[in-house]
């Protein structure tokens, strides 16, 4: 789910709401997070999963916003209202639509068929840019339909792109 910011502006009540709920489940899952609860203290998102959660909002930071941006997040971890500023801070960078990605993708694509070969698709994204590993590559093409000749339609991996990572549960 994405939760858009306009600029100047801040998250509203409700959207501040839904990342709560986001917020909550990964400051449960972490070491100690329940027993802070039942403490009555605040939950405490690890910094190693803040992009996890910024991804799950919606956001798709490129390697060096995940590093500006935790470079505010104390060794220890956030808390809900910092991490709340720090989404609003994120929000501020536009994300890329799907018909935006799509173009992007039409651009690798010389056959003019608007598929790619997941082997290419693979190696450009394992060597450029904000690297992925060929699994993490993998887990994006997962269960996208190939045609006959084995390729990807670029309008489906747009749209599993901006859909986010499946293993993030809904905020």
């Amino acid at each position: 789910m994405e939760i858009q910011v306009a600029p100047g502006q801040s998250l509203s009540k409700e959207q501040r709401a839904e990342i709560a709920k986001g917020f909550e489940f990964l400051g449960l899952m972490a070491e100690g997070g329940r027993a802070r609860r039942r403490k009555g203290l605040p939950l405490i998102v690890p910094k190693a999963e803040v992009p996890k959660l910024l991804r799950g909002c919606g956001r798709t930071p490129t390697s060096a916003d995940v590093k500006e941006l935790l470079s505010k997040v104390p060794d220890d971890g956030i808390q809900l209202e910092a991490f709340l500023s720090l989404y609003e801070e994120a929000a501020l960078k536009p994300i890329l639509s799907e018909y935006q990605l799509f173009d992007a993708l039409k651009t690798l694509d010389l056959t003019k068929t608007d598929s790619l070969d997941p082997q290419g698709l693979k190696d450009i994204l394992h060597s450029f840019g904000d690297r992925l590993t060929h699994g993490e590559v993998d887990k994006i093409l997962s269960g996208l339909p190939r045609d006959g000749l084995g390729r990807v339609k670029c309008r489906d991996i747009a749209r599993k792109l901006v859909k986010g990572p499946s293993d993030i549960p809904h905020l």
